[in-house]
């Protein structure tokens, strides 16, 4: 499993590198990133979401959907208070805290975890991921901008009416009712679909090449919380797991989304809300380029 998750992740990062080259050719500037990361929202991932769902109804797989949701809440949950006690023991300022918390809470389960889900253990995975995700997208838009934002209200309409969360909720219906696309209209969703991938992988290239690689690496409480998203809330939630869960493809999927590096979309926020938007670049760079390393152990550690 080390070998084939090596040999993913090298794909993975080889697209990665051409959205680096492209960003530092000039090819794509600084207002092309967010015409790229629109396209992905709004168009491909609800598409690749949507067509993981298209199969007959399964009671076993509803099931297992619904216990995947309510663990990815309490994960979350839980994530919040690794962070809160982590930012008593970092003595972190205001904005620091914010990042960190942000960081540990929000792992790129969109960008990054479906591409390698999809990658690495298929279309059967990539449902589960859709559902983890849902979640993902719900709890980035209440509690990630809640803990970004210095005042304000919450965007209601950003929360339940993001086109993730519609595709899923509509793709989740489909499969309940065991309704399947006509081909005329599931091959080109499912080509738009497949797209996600390589141009996620793109998308991060080009934010990391917005990094100055000279402070890039340098800090002893940003290796902590690197740690932490990258190997320790995974292996805590692979023990808590395997005494609770029996469905190995379920915990697989989980533990592998919560190894991902640092959400993306903490910088896109940090630029928003004025919290240090280079410390967060920052522990996106560092968390994407150590994941290279950490999700094929995380991959042969699940395994065992």
């Amino acid at each position: 499993m080390f070998t084939l998750a090596l040999k993913n992740i090298s794909v993975l990062v080889i697209c990665m590198a051409m959205g680096f080259i492209a960003k530092k050719g000039k090819v794509i500037d600084e207002k092309g990133i967010p015409v790229l990361s629109a396209i992905l929202v709004n168009i491909t991932l609800p598409c690749l979401m949507l067509m993981s769902m298209q199969r007959e109804f399964d009671a076993s797989l509803f099931s297992s959907s619904m216990l995947i949701i309510a663990i990815t809440l309490v994960l979350h949950v839980g994530e919040w208070l690794i962070a809160y006690f982590m930012m008593k023991w970092l003595k972190a300022d205001e904005d620091e805290s914010v990042i960190w918390t942000f960081s540990l809470i929000f792992a790129n389960m969109s960008y990054m975890g479906i591409p390698v889900i999809e990658s690495m253990y298929g279309k059967d995975a990539l449902f589960y991921a859709s559902m983890a995700n849902m979640v993902f997208n719900m709890f980035v838009f209440t509690l990630g901008i809640k803990i970004m934002q210095k005042s304000g209200n919450m965007n209601l309409k950003a929360i339940f009416f993001n086109r993730p969360i519609v595709a899923t909720v509509t793709g989740f219906i489909m499969f309940l009712c065991s309704i399947k696309l006509p081909e005329v209209i599931s091959k080109p969703v499912s080509m738009v679909g497949n797209m996600t991938t390589p141009l996620s992988m793109i998308i991060i290239g080009c934010i990391l090449a917005g990094n100055d690689l000279k402070t890039v690496f340098s800090g002893r409480k940003v290796y902590v919380v690197t740690f932490l998203r990258l190997l320790g809330i995974p292996l805590l939630l692979l023990v808590i797991l395997r005494l609770f869960v029996k469905d190995e493809m379920l915990i697989t999927v989980l533990v592998m989304l919560s190894s991902m590096p640092v959400a993306a979309i903490t910088a896109i926020f940090a630029a928003e809300y004025g919290r240090k938007p280079s410390l967060a670049s920052k522990m996106v760079f560092l968390t994407t380029v150590l994941s290279v390393f950490t999700i094929p152990v995380m991959a042969k550690i699940l395994s065992l």
